[in-house]
């Protein structure tokens, strides 16, 4: 009876250190097993509920590491797709879903729009751009409730309510139950996150608290993320007008081709371009002859007439590699871009027919054009656009002077 007596006191001493060795372990950061019993005791049962409170706050360190990731990622500067991204990578384990989708009020809060998703479950019937008026919907009771909605039974939340579009895509996907998240900044309703399983009853009170815990800071990263892909959006928008009003600062505003001042830049590059991979180009200076004939007899409208369609011509037989500048007046230049003497003589000749054989429009009447071409070739970086437009306009001379209408090579 006595050493009875004494081997439980023992046995209790034991179990107390091996508890206390479990507890150091699991303050050390250690993934230790609960000390094996067959006991049901009190004893036992302070140590299955000690295991408990272990799996809680492993669960809650998860969730503040990668909360904290989440917050990390928008700090360096990420778009509102990554930051989702993020979300949908990392939070799996501690929320149940096979499919996040994301949406943000719009139209002044009229309409949910539809912004982000991903998914594993099947094709997505709701996609970007998808959106739905917020008054008298579901959503609206969410958003004006500020608390998780869960529904873990989509099939029958759809019977009961049949005219539901985005319940019917989402069961369409695959989808069988959800778990609505609403997103506020500052007391600002943002919009809705959306966690869909494509098992039944997948949410419990457990994913609300969760949610309720994390989803300010979710709301508040996201919202980061927004102005900042506004801002990049923004500057991509006035990079296109900045790009824009070049091209328009680069063309004569007549015709539409380049003007001489970004024609003669244009002709420097694609010279020491060329010489630098041992490339001939050519260079055609074109005059429409008798142009001040059709000013004086039919007026200056009906010369430009005579511009814009002698543009439009030269323009469809034009290369991709080649060039086309107004130089000035009724003065064009051509850059025929990795060529030879005769096939040059061959290009321009193109040209020269493609503006004698059919006559030009001038308003009230038609009238037959021609124009002379100078033709010079360049195959040395040290000729400069000017020197090899003064020597093209040599040869543009000997044309005139040759009777017009030809092609003449210096």
């Amino acid at each position: 009876m006595i050493d009875e007596e004494h081997k439980r006191p023992q046995d209790l001493d034991n179990r107390l250190e091996a508890y206390a060795a479990w507890i150091e372990e699991l303050r050390h950061g250690k993934n230790a097993p609960l000390p094996p019993t067959g006991a049901a005791d009190p004893l036992a049962k302070l140590g299955r509920e000690l295991q408990l409170l272990s799996d809680v706050i492993t669960q809650r360190e998860t969730e503040l590491i990668r909360l904290f990731q989440l917050v990390h990622t928008v700090e360096r500067g990420v778009l509102v797709e990554d930051v989702l991204d993020s979300i949908f990578e990392r939070f799996v384990g501690i929320i149940p879903y096979d499919r996040i989708g994301c949406a943000f009020l719009s139209d002044g809060g009229a309409q949910l729009t539809a912004y982000w998703a991903r998914s594993n479950m099947g094709p997505m019937q709701i996609t970007k751009g998808y959106a739905q008026p917020i008054a008298e919907s579901s959503l609206q009771e969410v958003l004006r409730a500020g608390q998780p909605r869960i529904l873990n039974d989509l099939e029958a939340y759809l019977a009961a309510k049949p005219g539901s579009d985005s319940t019917s895509r989402i069961v369409a996907e695959g989808g069988r139950s959800s778990l609505t998240c609403p997103l506020f900044v500052d007391g600002r309703p943002l919009g809705v996150l959306f966690f869909t399983s494509r098992q039944k009853n997948a949410y419990g009170d457990v994913h609300q608290a969760v949610f309720r815990q994390i989803a300010e800071e979710i709301a508040t990263v996201i919202d980061k993320s927004r102005l900042f892909q506004e801002l990049v959006d923004s500057n991509k928008f006035l990079l296109r007008q900045a790009e824009q009003l070049k091209e328009v600062a680069n063309r004569d505003a007549l015709t539409g081709v380049l003007n001489r001042g970004a024609f003669m830049v244009t002709l420097d590059r694609q010279i020491l371009a060329s010489s630098a991979v041992g490339k001939t180009l050519g260079v055609i200076m074109i005059d429409i002859d008798h142009f001040k004939v059709v000013n004086d007899t039919y007026g200056h409208a009906a010369g430009d007439l005579v511009l814009r369609e002698f543009t439009h011509r030269l323009s469809t037989i034009l290369r991709q590699s080649d060039y086309l500048g107004r130089y000035g007046g009724e003065e064009f230049l051509l850059l025929i871009a990795e060529t030879n003497a005769d096939e040059l003589l061959q290009i321009a000749e193109r040209f020269r027919l493609a503006i004698a054989e059919k006559p030009f429009d001038v308003g009230a009447a038609s009238r037959s054009i021609t124009a002379s071409f100078g033709l010079t070739l360049v195959s040395d970086s040290a000729r400069r656009a000017e020197a090899a437009v003064a020597v093209a306009d040599g040869a543009l001379y000997a044309a005139k002077i040759g009777g017009r209408n030809r092609c003449v090579l210096a």
